[in-house]
Formats: C-alpha cells, structure tokens, sequence
C-alpha cells in the first residue's frame, strides 16, 4: 500500500517542507494582530472551499479507475465546469457578506473581502487538479502537481511579506496564487484528452455518487472548523492568532495520511473492478492503520512533551501560551491513524458520511461553545478533539462493516464489533501506543528537570525522545528496522 503512495508521499515531503516556512515567515514579519487576520482570512476561505466542492472532485476517485478511456474527459471536464461556476458564486457571495465578515474578523478582515472573493473562488475553481491526475493512476504527475502548486504557494505569500507589502500585500500573492492553480487544471487535466467536456448520464450518475458525501462536507467542514470559529468571534485578532498556533497542522500528518488515503481508495476501486474477495480490502485498511500508527503515535507523544520549546523555537516566545492548545490538538494526529473517510467513499457509503456528520454537528456545538464559556479557547481545542473522537469512532465501526460485509450475519452489534476487530491491527497499535508513552513520560520528566533553551531542548529531548521510543519498540518485541522497513515500503 505505501509503495504505490511513494511518488505522493515524496512530493508531499517537499512541499511540506515548503509550506511549513509560509506561517513560520509572517509570524515573525507580520504584527500579531495582522498574522491573527492572515488566519482569518484562511479560516473563511478554507471553509468555503471544502464545503462548496461538495465531494465533486473527490468522486474521481472512484470514477475514474471504473470508467472506460472516453469516459475520462468528460468527468474530470465536467467536474472543472462544476467547481466553476461554484468558485465564481462563492466569491461574489463573500465579497458582499460584510456583515459576516465583520462578525468573524472586525473592520481588518472587512478591508480584506476583495482578494479573499478571489482567491477563494479561484481556489475552488482549481480544486480538481491532483484528484484528476492521482484518480488516473498518475500519482507521479500528481506528485509534479503538488510540489510545483506548494513551491508557488510560498513564493506567492513570502515574497511580499519580505519586501514589505504587509498583509495586504501577503493575500493579493495568494489571489494570484490561485488564479495560477485554476489556469494550470485545465491545462493539465483537460487538453490533453479527447472528447466532450460534458456528458448527461455521466453527470447524473456523477452527482448522485458525490452529493451525500458533499452534503456530509457541507455539514462537516464548519463543524470542524466551528471552534476556530467560536474563538475568533469572542476573542481579539491577537487571541486568535495564538490559538491558531495551538492549532498547527503537523505537515507529516498530511505528508502521509492524504496520499496514503487517496491510494487505499484507488487500491479498492481496482480490487472491486478486478472482482477480488473483500478480505483483500481487509488487509489493505489494516496494513495502512499499522503503517500510520507507527509514525503517527509516537510524534503525538514526542511533541506533547517539548510543546512549549517546540513552539517557543519556531514562533517565538510571543506564542508560547499556545502549548496547552497545542497539548489537545495532538489527539487529533493519533486519530489520523484511521484512513475511515477514504473506505466509506471508496466503497460509495457516501450517505452513511453525511448522516455522521449531521450527528458529529449536533455534538459540537454544545461541547465547543459550553466548554470555549467555561474555560475560554482550550476549552474550545478540548470541545473539538472530544466530537472529532467520537465522530472518527462512529465511521470506523461503518468503515469495518463495508470491508468485512460477512459480519453482518453475527447481528448489528455483534457483527460490527467482530469487523472491526478483523480490519484493525490490535497488536500493532497496542505496541506503538506503549513504546510512544514510555519514551513520552522519559523526555516530559526531562524536560521538567532541565531548563534549557528553546533550541538545545527541541534537540536534546526530541532526540532523547526517539532513542527511548525505538528503545521501547525493542522491548515490546518490535525490531526498529522492521518498523522503517514498513515504511519505506
């Protein structure tokens, strides 16, 4: 499974370490208030964007390894027409929502509204673009894709912070960004293929595929981002910017979790077309968590022990009172040891999707806006991890039943509890998760006891944390060369 995902996972590797620089850049360039307003704007704009795709480019995934060769131009051509028009409605909508804008971000993200209706219509108009290429079994195009897509990226935030063009500056870069990105889908997906960019029955079938799982991320993405949400509305700009930090996606979570679902569900369209027994799918999904869950498990542990160096060295001392949020928000890498998403689309259990989300948003808003009153914005991290928790519980029990369908004749609860014991690897987990709190608890006692400074503490206790944790592996019967070697593929 992760040597199909290499070309993606090296590609991923290089722009993560691209666009790691951008908010390491303008925190430092931009004042407190501005770069809380930076993230605003991106808080806004991302949110329409995964909402409003409403899963279009996503059923690629599961067309196009189906579909015969005529068939390809017209889906990835009618999925560009789609994301289109939803950019150019998007955007004109944003730029006249002042009200809303001024309710999420005050007056400085109103002065704002004209480069983020561009870059957020232009973003999702060019929002197909390495779906296309990797749903085609191109995951070096794809890989091509995403360095030279990120590499403008930075270039287009970076520059004009340096020079000095302010925030202002920063997001007309990323309008032009976008509008780069939009131009190069069509280029790139579209000419070179043959045929009509538009098909009826193609599109009916299309739409009726995507649309539960696009009402699921209508649902889900302001859910997930509700907690942000909430902090920015009752906070000031600089709150928020901190709180943002708390938030830091880890790029290696993305360096391997996309790729890596993106290839289980191209993996599961092939065994579906090639009529190969569902235990097959089985041990794709399980090879998959135990991969992840090497990795991921013991970096949530690692960081939750220097969270305060780790911080403090890459955005200066102003944002340490980030860490407890920070602290929280690691839950979520451990649940990304669950691909569950890429199953249930894979397997056209887009409906179940949307109902869960339903459900995940009517626990959140008690929990993040409950516990953001009563203990301010960690209570809102604590609220979101909790709801994410339980949410990634629900779709794995759904994921298990789709991959291991025998199981429904054991009964509801029973047959659930037997596939999911079936599609993960218990043992494995059970071994990362140990290694990762021994080897956790040794650089948090360390770090308590030494007072070092941010960059001999990142140093000194993150490698210290890595020793012990292969240290652990060997003691809970793990070889580390056999864990790398899984890895690598």
């Amino acid at each position: 499974m992760m040597a199909g995902a290499r070309p993606l996972v090296a590609a991923r590797a290089f722009s993560a370490g691209v666009t790691f620089l951008i908010p390491l850049v303008l925190a430092r360039l931009l004042a407190l208030g501005s770069y809380g307003t930076f993230k605003q704007f991106f808080l806004v704009s991302h949110t329409l964007y995964f909402a409003l795709a409403l899963g279009i480019p996503q059923s690629l995934y599961y067309f196009l390894p189906r579909c015969a060769e005529a068939e390809r131009r017209p889906y990835l051509g009618q999925t560009l027409l789609y994301l289109a028009v939803a950019g150019g409605l998007s955007g004109g909508a944003l730029y006249l929502c002042t009200p809303f804008l001024s309710w999420v971000g005050g007056p400085d993200l109103v002065a704002m509204r004209a480069p983020m209706a561009l870059y957020c219509g232009l973003l999702l108009g060019g929002g197909a673009l390495e779906a296309g290429l990797t749903a085609q079994g191109r995951p070096g195009h794809a890989a091509f894709a995403y360095i030279g897509s990120d590499t403008a990226k930075m270039l287009a935030y970076v520059i004009p912070a340096w020079l000095g063009f302010g925030l202002h500056g920063v997001l007309w870069g990323g309008a032009l960004y976008a509008a780069l990105r939009a131009l190069a889908s069509w280029i790139v997906l579209v000419l070179p293929l043959r045929g009509p960019l538009f098909r009826r029955e193609l599109s009916r079938g299309q739409l009726r595929y995507a649309l539960p799982f696009g009402g699921a991320m209508l649902v889900g993405m302001p859910q997930q981002q509700l907690h942000q949400y909430v902090v920015s509305v009752t906070s000031s700009p600089a709150v928020f910017a901190v709180y943002s930090v708390g938030c830091f996606n880890l790029p290696v979570v993305d360096l391997l979790y996309t790729p890596t679902t993106e290839l289980l569900m191209y993996r599961i369209g092939e065994l579906e077309r090639r009529q190969r027994p569902d235990g097959e799918a089985a041990v794709l999904f399980r090879d998959a968590v135990a991969n992840l869950a090497y990795v991921f498990v013991p970096i949530a542990a690692g960081l939750f022990a220097i969270a305060p160096s780790f911080l403090s060295l890459l955005y200066t001392p102003k944002f340490l009172d980030a860490a407890p949020i920070l602290r929280l928000a690691l839950g979520m890498v451990v649940l990304a040891c669950l691909p569950v998403d890429g199953v249930l689309r894979a397997k056209a259990k887009t409906r179940a999707l949307l109902a869960a989300n339903v459900a995940k948003l009517g626990l959140t808003v008690p929990l993040v806006v409950g516990l953001n009153h009563a203990f301010g914005p960690v209570g809102a991290m604590a609220g979101f991890v909790l709801t994410e928790t339980v949410h990634r519980l629900v779709l794995l029990a759904l994921a298990a039943r789709a991959l291991v369908p025998s199981a429904a004749a054991e009964g509801r609860l029973r047959g659930t509890l037997a596939a999911v014991g079936r599609v993960l690897p218990g043992v494995e987990l059970v071994r990362a998760a140990v290694a990762a709190a021994g080897a956790g608890l040794v650089a948090l006692f360390a770090g308590g006891y030494a007072a070092l400074d941010p960059l001999p503490s990142v140093l000194v206790l993150g490698t210290g944390f890595w020793i012990a944790y292969f240290g652990a592996l060997v003691l809970v019967g793990v070889r580390p060369s056999a864990v790398l070697a899984r890895i690598r593929g």
